[in-house]
Order: C-alpha cells, then structure tokens, then sequence
C-alpha cells in the first residue's frame, strides 16, 4: 500500500510538468528491426514491434510491448554422423517490458538507448533431414536435402533481451519522434524433435526504424 501511494505521489508530481510543457505523459509507437545472426548460426530475423509507456520526465520512459518475430531456419544435429536436421523459419510473439533514456531531450535530434528484457513464445517448425558434403562438418551450407519430413519440431523459447542505441528526430510539439538505430539481441531457444534437444543462444545485430506519438 506504501508503495503504491509513493508511486502515485511521483505521478502526480512529474505528470503537471509534462503537461506544462504541452507534451503527453504517455507513449505509443511501432518498430521494425533487420538483424543479421552473430556468429554460428547463419539465419537472419526481422521483427515488428507494437508498445507503449508512461514518460516519467523529459529523459526517461518506460512500458510494456509485444512484439512479432521471423527467424531463419536453423541447422542442427540427428544423432546420426554427417546427417544433419535443418528446420524451415519459425515464428513467434515476444512480450516484453522496456526502457529508454533521451540523452538530449530538448535538441531536435537527440540520441538515445534502450533495453527490452521479455519472453519469447514460438510455433511449430516443419523439419528437412540433410546430408553435409564437406569434410568439415561445422560447415553446414552445402547439404543435400533429401525429404521434407511429415512431423514437426517444437521450439521452446527463454528469456530474451535486447539493446538498442541511435538517434531521434523531435516532430510537431507533443513529443512525437522518428528514431533511428541499431539493435543487439539475445534469445536462447531448445528445439526438440525424435525425442532429442539441443539448446541455442541466438545473437543478431541490425539497423532499426521506428515512430513514437
């Protein structure tokens, strides 16, 4: 109860100041990110982002979003030498909680940062038994896909997080914002088929795009 009056009594205190300055003490806004894999894994993903938050002060804004993501498919062990299982794209939805600081809030262009920490959920994904043709079996680009397999594989998401660093355009007087950047992510995944699992870390980094009202 002590809390929930404390965290009150700053709202009411921030919120008239905010108001003063004609700018909304909410946000709202969409995002759309590239990245490219890091390291290993060769698969790319993109991802579509729907979010919202209060801004407690000119810098700092915080809230919730969801957020929409396409992985590449992913090559991975069958247990059997030189056989290889590769999965077609998955798909799933991210909610997450969020963070960003403005580091020049008053400039027209300001830079910032901000950090996503959620959860990821995933579909299905349909398999492609392949058989490797170098020597070097950590090389999997060269396979021979032999058949599309009638079964499926379950991928189990974890914990991800994220960092984005750019720029903001400042438009019109109520806050609105054009933001540029880049953005590092973390999503650990356990795929699991024929009884067997293999756990992955994902890292990719890309540019990213994204409007706040």
């Amino acid at each position: 109860m002590k809390k929930s009056a404390l965290l009150l009594a700053i709202i009411l205190c921030v919120s008239p100041s905010l108001f003063a300055q004609g700018t909304r003490p909410y946000e709202m806004g969409a995002k759309a990110s590239f990245r490219i894999a890091i390291g290993r894994e060769r698969a790319n993903n993109y991802n579509i982002d729907l979010f919202g938050g209060y801004k407690f002060n000119k810098h700092v804004s915080a809230g919730a979003g969801i957020q929409y993501v396409n992985y590449g498919g992913a090559v991975l062990s069958s247990g059997i030498e030189r056989v290889y299982v590769k999965t077609n794209d998955y798909r799933g939805f991210r909610p997450y909680v969020y963070g960003r600081y403005d580091v020049l809030p008053s400039h027209k262009w300001t830079p910032f940062v901000a950090a996503r920490l959620g959860y990821g959920i995933f579909a299905k994904s349909k398999l492609t038994y392949g058989v490797v043709f170098g020597y070097d079996d950590s090389d999997k680009e060269d396979f021979e896909y032999l058949k599309d397999l009638d079964h499926t594989m379950v991928v189990r998401g974890n914990v991800f997080a994220s960092i984005d660093v750019g720029y903001s355009l400042h438009v019109g007087k109520k806050g609105s914002k054009f933001s540029f950047g880049f953005s590092l992510d973390m999503q650990p995944v356990q795929f699991e088929y024929n009884h067997h699992k293999e756990k992955r870390t994902r890292f990719s980094f890309g540019p990213t795009v994204g409007f706040t009202f």
